[in-house]
């Protein structure tokens, strides 16, 4: 069984109340998620919760800010003309916007420009610089790009205006030879900080700009748009970004702006109780899908307007082209699915790269991000136009993108960006070998494991702490993103309920868990995850707490960010339950051994006083703390074993390392942690290990006798089971004890068909008999030489299936008595009976 993604506990076991909780008045689980954190005492906790804007640094300690500096103020002084060259997303338009906002303040008139993205593209252009020529200009500050603008700068020298340059991007081999350039990732820059946006960047030049004891007023002219930007540009929020989104959440529940304010009614969100989600899935969409459509002025405008009704006006629109981008974005994602599914190449391809004439330039972000986070694969995805593709990619941890395109520089007309995402350009005949450059890369850059999503969750939420309240106070750790993540949660063991897609298109998904209460759960974009259950299934859900307010009713809701089978409703229609079954069965070569019973050796090393206590176990256990590298997990049930392997995969590779699952015997000898399945016990080296964990009963005295008397004195022996655990391994045997009918009614079934093949999850319907029964009888009859069966598995429909063929009828009459591992079965039930 494999999961689809990765779950990690930062925090293993229950959470508790501790010094630290009590001290700040907050919940245990609140005190937890600060811990996981790394802050763990009172006064870091004070400053994480309550950042003050008195920690901003000093704006002149970025490299060429005081030389920036001088040169404005000349300009100012002379009279000169002043354009800004902003960007088009989210970041661009508000570092536009503050600057407009800053020199409006001083009374001095400057002009602004901002690219066209479905005309021009990213970033600073050639025919842009001649365009604010031509209206006159001596001086260009550019925001949020021009790092990479090299001939561009040369050419704005050449026409005789000066560049001063304020980005945050990567840079590259050559800088421009601007005037000035501020971008804190410059190799010989001494900014103690270098994850600030481009508004951040933006904002440290009107902070340097500005007298100290006046910007300690003025600067709330600018906080809520550069929190904005912050936000949506996914920086780190540590340090001062943390700083500078705290206090602008603040800020923004008031609605100092004009024109935020009028966006946020539009967006239907409560000010005073907006957050950081709000503002990257609600607010921000609807200033880049401005952008997008090519209406990148109207950020601006609304940043900058002093009329309500302007800000109204502006606010609808946005929220319009944010419709209409909606749509556009459905319809490429859909077009770029299919081409995914009509290819086989894109299963072994590390890096997906998709290219189609016709899609919209300004939407390929948005899709490449969302292909990125389905398949867990880096996602170059480019539009097809006039011989040229242009494009956006996105990648996953621990792979640059940005260094997998300066491998492939030669094949490219331009590209700019960072670690995770970048734009690109080039000859729409290069792009399968772009692919094939990127995926030679990604060979070496990324291994198997790397492709499969590794979720940081706090800790299993318990059933008492999911309410308003803590969804209230959740908000204290706010702004969440980069370096202070949104907390995630698992809720295990829950039945699933009313399972549905929803949405214009079907593509979000809702249902509704229970335990001892019921959650509604909502997963937006997820709705390919809805084939994998069926209503009844016991599922774990990953997700996010929020709160749902329906006409006026506030509840708790789950943002689900992932989720997996945690016991099927019914194992007997279940493939991977049904392949458990088999290996329950011994085969002739594993035959069962009874273990002579020293009850005595069993007490003492269980310290239990009679064999009843000695066999009972615990499950009000912290059992994370026992798996651990060189221990052995012994399962005897389906029940069991998906509870085993649901506990080892929450656990952090660093404390137990890779894990290995085997099935009745072992296949390596080395210190792994080990989980197998229904073992012959008497076959297992017990000196090896340092803790054994029992997730089920065994099936006798027996074999808790052999685990007593050749465990080293040092070997720790778990029973994580309660007497309720008992009934799964009842069922199992109950089920081997098989009458004579049951062997003639199976025979006759294969003996009319010769050659069976069926799907493993139609065993029942042909067979009138639950999978066990079936493996028991048919492994009798290949011991018997009756016939032969094997597996099958089609790899395109996905299916598991179990052959099973006829042997020429043996001379000798049949006499199931010969058959030693029915003989086995009916020992092995035989001994469970008298040890229970």
């Amino acid at each position: 069984m494999k999961f689809n993604k990765k779950w990690t506990l930062k925090h293993m076991g229950s959470v508790k109340t501790d010094e630290l909780s009590n001290k700040l008045k907050i919940s245990p689980e609140i005190s937890q998620i600060l811990k996981n954190r790394k802050i763990d005492n009172e006064k870091d906790a004070e400053i994480f919760m309550n950042p003050s804007l008195d920690y901003l640094r000093d704006p002149f300690l970025m490299k060429d800010m005081k030389k920036s500096v001088e040169r404005i103020n000349i300009a100012i002084e002379n009279k000169e003309r002043i354009w800004i060259y902003g960007d088009y997303d989210v970041d661009g338009v508000s570092s536009t916007s503050i600057l407009c906002i800053y020199f409006d303040s001083i009374n001095y008139p400057i002009n602004y420009y901002i690219p066209n993205r479905l005309e021009e593209g990213y970033g600073i252009n050639e025919d842009a610089i001649k365009n604010i020529h031509s209206q006159g200009c001596d001086l260009i500050i550019s925001v949020d790009c021009g790092i990479t603008s090299v001939k561009e700068v040369d050419l704005a020298n050449e026409l005789g205006i000066d560049v001063i340059i304020t980005d945050h991007h990567e840079c590259q081999s050559e800088i421009p030879n601007a005037y000035a350039v501020i971008n804190q990732k410059q190799d010989d820059c001494n900014y103690p900080f270098d994850m600030l946006c481009g508004c951040g960047v933006a904002f440290k030049l009107i902070q340097a700009l500005t007298p100290k004891e006046e910007f300690k007023t003025s600067l709330y002219n600018y906080l809520e748009i550069v929190t904005l930007a912050t936000i949506c540009d996914i920086v780190p929020l540590v340090d001062e970004n943390r700083i500078i989104v705290k206090n602008g959440l603040k800020l923004m529940s008031e609605g100092k702006n004009i024109g935020l304010k009028e966006l946020i009614k539009v967006c239907g969100v409560e000010s005073d109780k907006i957050g950081s989600s709000h503002i990257g899935f609600a607010i921000g969409p609807r200033i880049n899908a401005s952008g997008r459509l090519g209406y990148s002025k109207l950020g601006v405008e609304l940043f900058t307007t002093k009329s309500i009704e302007k800000a109204k006006e502006i606010a609808n629109i946005l929220e319009e082209k944010n419709n209409e981008r909606q749509l556009i974005e459905a319809k490429m994602y859909q077009e770029a699915e299919a081409i995914i599914e009509s290819n086989e190449r894109y299963k072994s391809d590390k890096v997906l790269v998709i290219a189609k004439e016709g899609w919209q330039h300004g939407i390929i972000g948005i899709v490449a991000s969302k292909l990125t986070e389905k398949y867990y694969k880096p996602t170059i995805l480019l539009t097809i136009e006039d011989g040229e593709a242009t494009g956006s990619a996105r990648s996953i941890k621990g792979f640059s993108i940005f260094d997998a395109l300066v491998r492939c520089k030669d094949l490219l007309n331009k590209f700019g960006g960072h670690e995770q995402a970048a734009g690109l350009g080039l000859d729409s005949d290069k792009v399968e070998q772009l692919s094939r450059e990127v995926n030679k890369f990604a060979q070496y850059e990324l291994s198997e494991d790397d492709l499969i999503e590794n979720i940081k969750v706090e800790f299993e939420l318990e059933e008492h702490a999911i309410n308003l309240d803590l969804v209230e106070e959740l908000h204290k750790l706010e702004p969440f993103g980069l370096s202070n993540p949104n907390p995630r949660f698992i809720v295990r063991d829950a039945i699933l309920k009313n399972i549905m897609a929803i949405g214009k298109n079907k593509q979000h998904l809702k249902f509704t868990i229970e335990k001892e209460k019921s959650y509604d759960c909502i997963g937006f974009n997820m709705a390919y995850l809805k084939g994998g259950f069926n209503t009844g299934d016991k599922v774990d859900v990953l997700f996010q707490l929020d709160e749902n307010n329906f006409m006026g009713n506030r509840s708790v809701q789950f943002l689900l960010k992932d989720m997996r089978l945690s016991h099927p409703k019914n194992t007997s229609l279940n493939e991977d339950s049904i392949e458990l079954f088999e290996k329950i069965i011994p085969d002739i070569d594993n035959l069962y051994k009874l273990n002579d019973v020293d009850e005595d050796a069993i007490c003492n090393k269980m310290n239990a006083s009679n064999i009843e206590e000695a066999l009972n176990g615990n499950k009000n256990i912290n059992i994370f703390e026992h798996i651990t590298k060189n221990t052995l997990i012994i399962a005897n049930t389906v029940n069991g074993f998906y509870n085993a392997l649901s506990d080892i995969s929450l656990v952090d590779e660093e404390i137990c390392g890779e894990f290995e699952v085997s099935y009745n015997n072992f296949t390596s000898n080395n210190d792994k942690l080990q989980l197998i399945f229904s073992p012959n016990i008497d076959k297992i080296d017990i000196k090896r290990y340092n803790n054994i964990i029992l997730y089920d009963y065994l099936y006798n005295k027996g074999d808790y006798s052999y685990l007593c008397t050749n465990a080293n004195n040092e070997t720790s022996i778990i029973k994580y089971y309660s007497q309720t655990d008992l009934i799964y391994l009842k069922n199992i045997v109950n089920n081997l004890v098989l009458d004579r009918e049951e062997f003639i009614s199976v025979y006759k079934i294969a003996l009319s068909q010769k050659n069976i093949e069926i799907n493993l999850k139609d065993i029942k319907k042909v067979f009138n008999m639950i999978p066990l029964k079936l493996f028991a009888i048919i492994k009798v009859f290949k011991e018997l030489s009756l016939l032969d069966f094997g597996f099958k598995y089609d790899e395109i429909l996905n299916i598991k299936s179990i052959y099973i063929n006829i042997l020429p009828k043996p001379n000798e009459k049949l006499n199931l008595d010969e058959s030693k591992i029915l003989k086995n079965l009916k020992e092995l039930s035989k001994e469970y009976k008298e040890s229970y």
